[in-house]
Formats: C-alpha cells, sequence, structure tokens
C-alpha cells in the first residue's frame, strides 16, 4: 500500500503475488502437482475446455493438463505433443507446489524479499503470457485452415 500512497508507479511484489501465494491457491497447486503423477496422460474422456467443446477449435490451454501429467511421469515428448507451454509452466507449478506446504510466516518472508524484483516478475510475466497466448494463436489459425492439431 505504500507503494501507492508515495506515488510510485509500480507496486510492489507483496501486492502482485498476493493472489498467487494466498494459501487457497497454494494447497490447489500442490493438489494438481500431486494429482499430475497419477492424472492420464491421454484423454480425460470429458472435453475439459469450454471453446473446444462448443466450436471444436482448440483454445491457448488446449492439452496443458494432459502436457503437466505427462512431463511430471517422465514422457516429455508427450507433454510437448500436448502443448508446448508446459515446458514453461511446469517449474512454476512445482514452486508453488512447494510454497503450499511452507507455513505462513515462510510465506510472508518470501514475499518480502521478492519485493526488489518486481520489475523482473512483471517483464517476465508479459513474456510468458505472450508466448502462451502467441502459440495458442497460430495454433488456432493452423487448425483453421488445415483441421489438423499443431502439435
Amino acid at each position: 500500500m505504500q507503494a501507492f500512497q508515495t506515488g510510485e508507479s509500480s507496486p510492489p511484489a507483496r501486492l502482485w503475488l498476493k493472489s498467487l501465494l494466498t494459501p487457497w491457491a497454494r494447497r490447489a497447486a500442490l493438489a494438481f502437482f500431486v494429482a499430475s503423477f497419477f492424472l492420464p496422460t491421454w484423454s480425460f474422456g470429458v472435453d475439459l475446455c469450454p471453446l473446444h467443446s462448443v466450436t471444436g477449435l482448440p483454445c491457448p490451454g488446449c492439452g496443458v493438463t494432459r502436457g503437466l501429467s505427462a512431463i511430471s511421469q517422465g514422457h516429455f515428448e508427450l507433454g510437448a505433443g500436448a502443448n508446448p507451454t508446459v515446458f514453461l509452466l511446469w517449474p512454476a507449478l512445482v514452486l508453488m507446489a512447494l510454497a503450499g506446504v511452507l507455513p505462513q510466516k515462510r510465506v510472508d518472508a518470501l514475499e518480502a524479499r521478492l519485493d526488489h524484483l518486481e520489475p523482473w516478475f512483471s517483464r517476465i510475466t508479459r513474456v510468458l503470457i505472450g508466448a502462451f497466448f502467441g502459440f495458442g494463436v497460430i495454433r488456432f489459425f493452423y487448425f483453421l485452415v488445415s483441421r489438423e492439431w499443431f502439435p
């Protein structure tokens, strides 16, 4: 809050990370990380993507769940085939899962230490989001033209 009171242009990392490091988000990441070792690396039999179930077209996130499960189970080629962005998302999931087992006091200390890295977090986040949606747009248009999945 002090950053907004002093007129600084960007908020501290504590505000940016707050949503990612809430107890609920950390526990959900831990649960999904553990589940990723047991979830099937093929289709669930139920279409989890609303865009794909309605239109038949892939969204940027299509294949992320299968890809993360494949990587967790050591099937790297299968993970890349499901959605190559999982190689960027899996390390983030691991870090979130590790934060899920830390006591809140340690998480607060980690947030405080990360305040000075806020400009880097913002830049890296923009690049990762751009890569995620850029891949999704390329795959979407490739599928529209060829009617073949990429990858």
